[in-house]
């Protein structure tokens, strides 16, 4: 089975880059990124570690960098967000990759990095940068290059003198003579489409007149160095936080090539205990507007903006309650607003990490030796994530597909017209009137039995049980009433079993006293013209 998706997200992704090589660089139109023909190009990307102490992309000392982009291929990312430090390109420039291990005891690194990657131990730091890039470039995957911090060294807290302007390491002056520096530096590689100002604005210094004053100075370094790129602006609050620019907008001036960005994690609106501790529809909901509050709004509205979620995960090594609630939470988000994205993380492990060797990347995809996978359902549970939902430039009529977040697969008809989940490359699509759900080009309604019973297509679409609404305060249980009046939602039968049955709506109510786990019944109506 899991070959199965890989098989699927290959050929999407190998077919979405074929038209992307020929179509950079990018652009905004309103809230979409769009190439030159006009149409949109959906960036569904992974971080990638190259910022701390070893100044060089984390991992290459276990497998050769082209094997390496080809998995991240392989698992239908079609860019990279790729990490760097400010002071790598203004005061170590000349340092060597062999060597910089060396002044951190890394030999054995070092030696491995000379068996898998021979070409990158005698180099400097910044021609390893360059020599990255250009095997993104040979295999056609788009980069954003995002400056993490400026001294090299494990991100993020409020105390580690990177987070804000005129911290400790954070001189203003230097940060804009690195953007520069990096702007410059990859002009002519077309693959790199966006660079990221700064990760994770935080810390005590924190203020929005000095956010206004150097992130717009920020932009127009880059704009004017390299016009051709995206320029990516996080907010305050470890990037949680745009709310400001309700009231005042960034003025830039650059035309179509500004993108905002946001990242949200399991502890990034309370603690992470909450996922657990509350009723899940409650807790998720509230994390929902909170990001539409905080975030999201930008792209609605009568002037939308370019808005990307370019940093979110989960603990893949320990797949608890906690994390697999969350998860399905930020991943109907993403999904219901088609959002652009980036998953941290690729890498299974640092060289070093806060003066520890070989420290391992619990969120990260692969394991520390970048051989299988962390997270074996990886491939199914993001199959959505992948595709793109919404074509802002075509004339096509709008539909539904219905979503299971928890699974990450989407709801079909079967040979013996019952609904059952399998992958969303064949999922069906839907239309809403009133509250039947249509299938379309049949008109035949989604319709209950009984409970328990697998939920069936009807031509009958005037019985009670064809009649549908949206439940709890996440909108996510698609209900209806049986032969007595009782509420019924839709369930996935088990998880070894593809059928929709109805059951009894767990949580609907959002009672603080229920806190029973509902994924099972978040079925999402998921607007597509695609």
């Amino acid at each position: 089975m899991r070959g199965k998706h890989l098989c699927l997200i290959l050929l999407l992704s190998f077919s979405i880059l074929a038209s992307i090589s020929n179509s950079l660089p990018l652009s905004t139109n309103k809230r979409w990124i769009v190439d030159e023909s006009g149409k949109r190009v959906k960036l569904h990307c992974v971080n990638w570690s190259s910022h701390l102490n070893a100044m060089i992309a984390e991992g290459l000392d276990t497998i050769s960098l082209k094997n390496l982009i080809s998995q991240l291929k392989e698992l239908g990312f079609n860019c990279v967000r790729y990490t760097w430090s400010t002071h790598m390109f203004t005061r170590y420039s000349t340092y060597k990759v062999g060597e910089n291990f060396d002044k951190f005891n890394l030999s054995d690194s070092r030696v491995l990095i000379k068996y898998y990657n021979p070409s990158l131990e005698n180099i400097t730091v910044v021609e390893a940068f360059d020599f990255v890039i250009d095997e993104f470039g040979k295999q056609d995957m788009m980069v954003l290059v995002d400056n993490h911090v400026s001294d090299p060294k494990w991100c993020c807290d409020d105390k580690d003198g990177n987070g804000f302007f005129d911290d400790k390491y954070f001189d203003p002056k230097e940060w804009l003579e690195g953007l520069s520096n990096v702007a410059n530096r990859v002009k002519g590689k077309p693959q790199v489409v966006a660079i990221g100002l700064r990760n994770e604005l935080r810390g005590p210094k924190q203020n929005q007149n000095n956010w206004y004053k150097y992130m717009s100075q920020g932009v127009r370094t880059v704009h004017n160095a390299n016009p051709n790129v995206l320029v990516f602006v996080s907010g305050l609050n470890y990037d949680t936080d745009l709310s400001f620019l309700k009231t005042n907008p960034l003025n830039t001036n650059i035309g179509n090539k500004l993108v905002y960005e946001v990242h949200s994690y399991a502890w990034s609106s309370g603690p992470r205990s909450d996922w657990i501790d509350k009723p899940l529809n409650q807790k998720c909901a509230k994390v929902m507007n909170g990001l539409n509050d905080r975030a999201g709004f930008l792209i609605s509205g009568s002037n939308p903006s370019a808005l990307v979620m370019s940093e979110f995960g989960m603990n893949m090594e320990h797949l608890d309650d906690m994390n697999q609630r969350f998860m399905s939470c930020i991943m109907v988000y993403l999904v219901g607003n088609d959002l652009d994205w980036a998953l941290w993380a690729a890498q299974g492990a640092y060289y070093i990490r806060q003066n520890d060797t070989r420290v391992s990347e619990t969120f990260g995809l692969w394991n520390i030796y970048f051989r299988t996978l962390r997270y074996a359902e990886f491939p199914q549970r993001f199959q959505l994530l992948h595709k793109k939902l919404l074509e802002p430039s075509s004339n096509s009529s709008k539909s539904y597909i219905i979503y299971h977040p928890l699974s990450g697969q989407c709801v079909r008809v079967s040979n013996n017209h019952k609904l059952e989940l399998g992958d969303c490359e064949g999922a069906s699509k839907w239309n809403q009137e009133g509250q039947q759900i249509k299938l379309v080009g049949n008109g035949a309604c989604i319709e209950a039995i009984s409970e328990r019973s697998q939920v069936k297509l009807s031509s009958n679409c005037m019985s009670q049980q064809s009649f549908w609404e949206k439940l709890s305060a996440t909108n996510l249980h698609l209900s209806t009433l049986d032969r007595q009046g009782q509420n019924l939602c839709l369930e996935r039968e088990s998880p070894t079993s593809p059928k929709i049955v109805t059951r009894k709506c767990i949580c609907v109510d959002d009672t603080p006293s229920c806190l029973d786990d509902p994924q099972t019944q978040w079925f999402q109506l998921v607007t597509t013209n695609v």
